[in-house]
């Protein structure tokens, strides 16, 4: 496409288009605005739109009274096209009734320039109108940019937490995000001497922010229990490489368990997790309160205290992340950890259908948090098999 450069930068004028059915109205355009601008223009409506959707003007000037067309229909027809829509219309009228001014603004322009024209107020009005289309089309431009980095670095992080080391004996777990890649993780190893290592993760924030550091706790664990390092000295190292790896308002609330194969028993630790929920083989409930500080605030060179819970066939421990616990549902009220206690009960502990009841009740399902539910079933399975 040719262009008409500008004598003084070097750079391409912008491409005005001016529809008026009256010459003497272009004549006055053309004298006010030439010289800065490249002038497009056409006395017919019809020629108009035509010349918009072939040359793409920065801008457009369209007379609302001319004798065969309506203006305001003729700016709803090029905010209806794919191919126009985006282009900044000017209406150039001698209405001045507020109820014109309205249907202008609802046909799509942006702007009304009165008859007669003054010409330092079209120049002042042209340039104001360019200056905020070039920065709409920059920022557009910049967020798909911006939108696919993220996709990419979704994407990595995804893969990065793909190992083959998953050890899915004992464990179902369900998870629901917003974004591509969320905060929550789901880790599950065996020892060399067959101990069995869970972890779930739950880093602040959301969506991408909260997922860069999940890649890095997954690695750790994965390359440490494969070194057959006792689950106690993993998760010291997680927290102090947490600690000296991201920034303090970067933390992760987790919950640990270790099985050791064959027993009849858990050992678990809690970091600011929600509560776990344990139900025995009579179907009886309880609840073991968090006892640590989150992942990554403050280091230690002790090994954290661990909580003994029976584990022995048709016993189940469930372990959550927050946002199960405070999806806010359509009457205002937070899902809570009763209401997914009895959804448990409801669905046969089918920890999908309870993440799929949870969104489903959500007054904003768009805005929740990450959603994650880990099931471990007692030595044996849930059948003592």
């Amino acid at each position: 496409m040719n262009q008409t450069m500008d004598a003084n930068t070097g750079e391409a004028r912008r491409k005005i288009l001016a529809i008026d059915d009256s010459p003497e109205v272009l004549d006055t355009i053309h004298a006010a605005l030439q010289g800065e601008f490249q002038l497009l223009a056409t006395i017919s409506a019809h020629q108009g739109v035509e010349i918009a959707r072939r040359q793409h003007p920065d801008l457009i000037l369209l007379d609302v009274v001319m004798d065969h067309d309506d203006g305001f229909a003729v700016c709803q027809q090029l905010k209806n096209d794919s191919a126009t829509r985006d282009i900044p219309v000017i209406f150039v009228t001698s209405l001045d009734s507020s109820g014109d001014e309205l249907r202008g603004f609802a046909a799509g322009a942006v702007d009304f320039v009165s008859k007669p024209i003054v010409p330092v107020t079209l120049r002042a009005r042209v340039r104001s109108h360019i200056e905020l289309s070039v920065a709409r089309k920059a920022l557009h431009t910049a967020n798909d940019q911006m939108a696919q980095e993220r996709k990419l670095i979704a994407e990595i992080v995804l893969s990065m937490l793909n190992d083959d080391q998953f050890h899915a004996e004992n464990i179902t777990w369900s998870s629901h995000s917003c974004d591509t890649a969320g905060g929550d993780l789901v880790l599950s190893a065996l020892r060399p001497n067959g101990d069995q290592h869970i972890l779930l993760g739950d880093f602040t924030g959301h969506g991408l922010s909260a997922a860069v550091g999940t890649p890095l706790v997954a690695h750790l664990f994965y390359s440490l229990t494969a070194a057959d390092q006792p689950f106690e000295d993993i998760l010291v190292e997680i927290n102090n490489v947490l600690v000296r790896r991201l920034p303090l308002r970067c933390f992760m609330a987790s919950a640990a368990v270790r099985i050791t194969s064959p027993a009849s028993a858990a050992e678990v630790w809690s970091f600011g997790n929600p509560d776990l929920l344990h139900r025995d083989s009579a179907g009886h409930w309880s609840q073991l309160s968090s006892w640590e500080l989150p992942m990554g605030i403050q280091s230690t060179a002790q090994r954290y205290e661990a909580r003994q819970l029976s584990l022995d066939a048709r016993e189940t421990l469930y372990l959550l992340t927050d946002g199960p616990i405070e999806a806010v549902c359509k009457d205002d009220s937070m899902f809570g950890i009763a209401r997914v206690r009895e959804a448990l009960e409801r669905h046969a502990q089918r920890v999908e259908a309870v993440i799929d009841e949870i969104v489903s009740q959500a007054a904003d399902p768009h805005r929740l948090d990450d959603l994650t539910i880990l099931k471990i079933d007692g030595f044996g399975g849930p059948d003592g098999g």
